[in-house]
């Protein structure tokens, strides 16, 4: 299913290189702007111990994720969705969940779809009653916790664009839904969770092509 994107291609690569400033370097990484040269571990460190959005607020590493998402949003394409104090309350959570990844994955795939997939007898990585109450989290503490156990639960190697991407939709969606349920974060992530590449590749297929399979 193809998801609306709220950031765009140089957006998305700030996000990137603003993770990769929170690992340890070494002398084969590629180089990183100027501006993310003082993050570092001890950033990483900092933003893991959060444990609240007061928490993650307060932390310099978020402002700067937050600052330079901001002025390349030349289009408003999200911003004017929320004012700029709100943006900085949705980014300061992104940033937050970001910092939990371990290992960053090329693969395009949503963090829901990593959560569904099927392990040993039928298992799924995360339980359907633990996705869905993800899915109902309303208050942002407790959405901060969710994805943490989230991304905890697949090992910390996810899609970094793609997740924070997700993340942005979903609090985006919060405050002003989507004008069809099927248009949103939630559907999607819900689409990703039970359906396996196979299926959601049947469940998209034309009719004509299906009745000729058949």
């Amino acid at each position: 299913m193809k998801a609306r994107n709220y950031l765009d291609d140089a957006q998305r690569q700030w996000v990137r290189n603003w993770w990769r400033a929170l690992q340890p370097r070494s002398a084969d990484d590629k180089p990183l702007p100027a501006m993310l040269a003082g993050l570092g571990r001890g950033g990483r460190a900092r933003l893991r111990r959060c444990s609240s959005l007061d928490d993650l607020l307060l932390e310099w590493a978020n402002h700067l994720l937050a600052d330079h998402l901001i002025e390349l949003d030349r289009h408003k394409s999200w911003r004017c969705l929320t004012d700029e104090s709100e943006a900085y309350v949705h980014l300061a959570l992104i940033g937050g969940v970001l910092a939990q990844v371990r290992e960053e994955s090329d693969d395009g795939l949503s963090l829901a779809e990593h959560l569904g997939k099927l392990v040993g007898n039928e298992r799924r990585v995360m339980s359907e009653s633990r996705f869905k109450r993800l899915q109902r989290a309303r208050d942002l503490d407790d959405l901060y916790l969710q994805w943490l156990r989230a991304v905890k639960q697949v090992g910390g190697k996810v899609d970094i664009g793609q997740l924070a991407d997700d993340l942005l939709a979903w609090l985006i969606e919060r405050e002003q839904p989507p004008g069809r349920a099927s248009d949103g974060i939630k559907f999607r992530w819900a689409y990703d969770y039970y359906l396996s590449k196979r299926e959601q590749a049947a469940a998209e297929e034309p009719v004509s092509n299906k009745e000729l399979n058949a």
